[in-house]
């Protein structure tokens, strides 16, 4: 994920809210203004083959979501929630998620601590 913070919402701000939920283990962290929605136990609506892997996919509204493993794992259940994460390329807009074993709470930094973590990630 890109470390860039948009220029609309960092002026707003002079610190950034932080997203924190685990998965197999693993902590992952995510800004806040990339979180679209967190859904509690979610259902696929089917599964499609992805880069070799059988993902499942949510489908909400006009969107198809696929949930990705961040460590690039097949899923082989649900998770406990999907973290459903906002992505653009130019002008156009998608939507992904992240599955989640769990939530906490989330944490506010400084822009300048946020991009020194990323630099060290």
């Amino acid at each position: 994920m890109s470390s860039a913070i948009p220029v609309s919402t960092k002026t707003l701000f002079d610190r950034i809210r932080v997203e924190k939920f685990w998965w197999d283990g693993v902590q992952v962290n995510i800004p806040f203004h990339c979180v679209y929605a967190v859904i509690p136990n979610p259902v696929a609506d089917h599964h499609a083959q992805i880069n070799g892997l059988s993902v499942p996919i949510l489908n909400l509204g006009n969107y198809q979501i696929p949930i990705w493993d961040p460590m690039h794992k097949e899923l082989t259940s649900m998770p406990k929630f999907a973290v459903v994460l906002t992505h653009q390329d130019d002008d156009k807009f998608g939507l992904y998620a992240y599955p989640a074993d769990c939530m906490d709470e989330p944490y506010t930094i400084s822009y300048d601590e946020w991009f020194a973590r990323q630099k060290t990630s």
